[in-house]
Formats: C-alpha cells, sequence, structure tokens
C-alpha cells in the first residue's frame, strides 16, 4: 500500500539557508515597495528570522513590526530562483512569536477581540450567524450611521476598519441549504464543497452561485454540516494549535471516499486546505488522512475547467478584469483556468489588468490590522482597475471581493463612474449565464445583466 504521509518538510533555519539574497523578491513585494524599508522584503525578513534563531537578534517591537506588516501574499514564491518557501517560515515563526509577549507590553482591545473571534466565534455556525445578525441588526437600524456621524468612531479609532464592513444580506439570503444537492442533468461528478465561515454570512450569493455553476455542470454536491472553518486565518496568525484542531474537525467531516474532490471557491481557504498534510506533518494521527485529504482539493474554476464547462445558453454582457487572488496564483499555481471559464461564457469580454498578480490589501484580516497600509496597497489596485475601462471586476476569493468593493466606494466619491463598477465571483457571472438570476433563486440577482440566449 502506497503511504500518503507526507514528504519531510524543511526546518524554519533550512529554508532561510535556501535564499541566496538575490534580491528577486523586491520587486513583487507589496510592503517594500510602499515603505521602502528592506526589513519590509521577504530577504528582509528571513535574514531577521535567522538572526533571531541564531540568537543575534532579541524579539523588540520594532522587529516584531517587520515581520508582522507581512501580507504572507507569497509573491516571493513565484518570483524565487530557489524556491524558498516564504509563507511556511512566516506561519512557523509567527506561531513561535505567540508565546512571546506582544510588542506593546500589554494586549490589545483588539487582539484580545480578535482571538475571541477566532477560537470562539468563526468555527461555530451559529455564533458567527449570531454576530452577523446584531451587526445586520445595528446597520438596519441607523447605530452604525449615528456612530459614525457622531464622531464615535473616528474617537475609538475604528472609522477605517467600519469602511470595510460590507452591509449585511437579509436573514432570509443567508438560509442554508440541504446538505445533499443533486446534479442537474446526467450526473459527471459527485463533490464535496467548502462552506466556508464568512462568505455564507457576507457573500451568500457568491456560495448560491457556485453550487449553482456546478450542479448545471453535472455535479451533485455535497456539504457536510459538520465541517468548521478551515483554519487559515488561524495558521497564518500563527495560532497553530487552535488551526489543528479545526483540521482534525474537517478530517472527519469530509471523511467520504465516494466524491470525486473537495470543491472550494475561496482561494485562502483553498492553498490551507491543499497543505493540510504539512501543516499536519508533526502530528503521526493526522499526517496521512490530512495529506490524502489535501490531494482531493480543488478550486473550484479548476474543477470545472477540467470537467468541462458545459456551454451556457445565455449571454451575460460584462466587460471582466479578472483580479488574481494571491492564494491561488501564487499559493497553488493556479492562473488560467479561471480565465477559461470566464471565456467560456457567452456575452464576457476580458480585458487586461494591470498588475492582476499583486495584492489588493486584504490578505485575510490584515486591512484590519493594518488599515492604513492594507488602504495604500488597495489605492493602487483601484487606479488600474479604473484604467482598465472593465464594468466588472471578477475575482477568487471572498477577501479580495470586499476588499476591492470597498476601495471602489471610495473611490466613487472623486471617480463616480466607479460606483458602477461591480466586483463578484467568476461563478456569478456563470451561474447568470444558465440562468440563475432571472430564475428568483438569488444567486446572483443584481449582480450582471442577462441578455437572452447565446
Amino acid at each position: 500500500m502506497t503511504s500518503t504521509a507526507p514528504a519531510p518538510v524543511k526546518s524554519r533555519y533550512d529554508i532561510a539557508r535556501d535564499c541566496v539574497h538575490c534580491g528577486l523578491c523586491l520587486p513583487v513585494c507589496p510592503t517594500y515597495l510602499h515603505l521602502g524599508n528592506e526589513a519590509d522584503s521577504p530577504r528582509g525578513r528571513i535574514y531577521l528570522m535567522r538572526a533571531h534563531d541564531e540568537g543575534r537578534q532579541a524579539v523588540t517591537p520594532a522587529f516584531r513590526e517587520h515581520l508582522d506588516l507581512c501580507l504572507v501574499c507569497r509573491a516571493c514564491e513565484t518570483a524565487c530562483p530557489s524556491g524558498v518557501r516564504f509563507a511556511t517560515m512566516m506561519e512557523d515563526f509567527r506561531a513561535q512569536l505567540q508565546s512571546e509577549p506582544v510588542a506593546s507590553g500589554a494586549t490589545r482591545l483588539e487582539t484580545r477581540f480578535g482571538r475571541w473571534l477566532l477560537r470562539r466565534v468563526l468555527p461555530e455556525r451559529r455564533r458567527l450567524r449570531t454576530v452577523a445578525n446584531l451587526l445586520g441588526a445595528a446597520q438596519a437600524s441607523g447605530l452604525v450611521r449615528l456612530a459614525e456621524r457622531s464622531g464615535l468612531l473616528r474617537a475609538l479609532h475604528l472609522q477605517e476598519r467600519a469602511a470595510l464592513a460590507p452591509s449585511l444580506p437579509p436573514r432570509q439570503a443567508r438560509r442554508d441549504w440541504p446538505e445533499v444537492l443533486p446534479a442537474h442533468g446526467k450526473r459527471r461528478a459527485r463533490v464535496l464543497f467548502l462552506r466556508g465561515c464568512i462568505a455564507p454570512e457576507l457573500l451568500p450569493e457568491v456560495q448560491a452561485a457556485s453550487i449553482a455553476a456546478l450542479r448545471h455542470n453535472g455535479c451533485e454536491v455535497v456539504t457536510p454540516q459538520e465541517q468548521t472553518c478551515c483554519g487559515a486565518l488561524h495558521f497564518h496568525l500563527g495560532y497553530r494549535a487552535d488551526g489543528l484542531r479545526l483540521l482534525e474537525r474537517n478530517l472527519a467531516a469530509f471523511a467520504r471516499a465516494d466524491v470525486d474532490a473537495l470543491v472550494v471557491n475561496a482561494a485562502g481557504c483553498g492553498s490551507t486546505l491543499a497543505e493540510y498534510g504539512e501543516l499536519a506533518r508533526d502530528k503521526p494521527a493526522l499526517a496521512a488522512p490530512a495529506s490524502a485529504l489535501a490531494a482531493r482539493v480543488r478550486d473550484i474554476s479548476e474543477f470545472l475547467d477540467a470537467l468541462g464547462v458545459v456551454a451556457p445558453p445565455l449571454r451575460v454582457p460584462a466587460r471582466v478584469a479578472y483580479d488574481e487572488p494571491c492564494h491561488l496564483l501564487h499559493g497553488r499555481g493556479i492562473s488560467a483556468a479561471p480565465k477559461r471559464v470566464l471565456a467560456a461564457i457567452p456575452g464576457v469580454e476580458l480585458v487586461p489588468l494591470t498588475e492582476a498578480d499583486r495584492c489588493c490589501g486584504s490578505a485575510g484580516v490584515y486591512n484590519v490590522l493594518y488599515p492604513d497600509l492594507a488602504g495604500a496597497i488597495l489605492e493602487e489596485k483601484i487606479r488600474h482597475v479604473a484604467a482598465s475601462g472593465a464594468d466588472t471586476v471578477a475575482t477568487g476569493n471572498a477577501g479580495c471581493i470586499l476588499q476591492i468593493r470597498s476601495g471602489l466606494r471610495r473611490a466613487a466619491g472623486s471617480t463616480p463612474r466607479l460606483a458602477a463598477v461591480r466586483v463578484v465571483h467568476p461563478m456569478q457571472l456563470l451561474a447568470a449565464a444558465y440562468g440563475e438570476a432571472a430564475s428568483g433563486t438569488g444567486a446572483v440577482a443584481g449582480v450582471v445583466g442577462v441578455a437572452g440566449s447565446a
């Protein structure tokens, strides 16, 4: 029997020694480009981590800030000729820093609140829905607008963060769906589907469109109720023990042999799930099943492209700029498949987007923790969207969708035409071409126009 245990992974120190200090990572690193500081580049951060491991660098506030400011967008990995696994290093080092004192000398309010959200809310669907309902009620009642107009948000230094919050969809749009949904027509595949944690609450139309696209392509869709948050944010921020607990829960939830793939429609989640084997390498009981599950992970565009997209019957007139999600492009090496899926939609015209491979500044919760730098990175992305002439931006990650939407809202004040630019998941365009926008399902209602038969 062939073992599914992951291959040995280099230690952080050995990975650091692979860096030849060539500097090819510098022109692709968002923080280096905006701050111009060597210590805020991949090469500089590798040097800092190695110096710490060799006992030459203490953990100081400045040291921690250089490491914390990394988006872990992994663009440096694509550029690196030596194959340095920078994200592995960074996540491992951040896990170690969790045992160190907080740089300010005291636990900050947002740190305590963030830990509560990560550990107690994201993994538990009912708690997350309760929080979402409370936020929705606050928005609907005008409390959020009142706090903004009164200056309270500014006084609490929360104005930038509050601007990132989207308007929550109504409760009826955020309802659950059956665990098993049959294919439309002849079944071509049976797939597991990652529900996600944030997306069903903030972007239910993306989840509905993704399921609709799969079903129209002959997929029976199985969404196990027992699944939980994939743990991407936990691993990225260094909460490794929490991430492994979620990993173990998902191994049990997705332990099914009668499926063709575990389909994921969020780049960040897919990248983490595809690395479950490596993440569980130090847990003998989990390593083999984690590697087996990781091998079945497929991005939804990747899966449909390989399966062969069923020709959609309707036209979706749209000039679409495709923005590359960092963890899909740099983490998974997937770029052509989403564009081929979009090109298969009648009426869609793909237009070039300058620096489509650059991070938008979302990076999990980076835009919440560092809104000023994330905002500066986002402004550059919005300038390129404006220059593209696109009326629609398509990107395959929930955080990117929300981030780019927030940037367009802000830019619309000085450039009104940007208010009409839509930001969608590729599956919303594909589902619309199958008639979901006009079917009353709410999958893509109000997002795109449908112009009759192709």
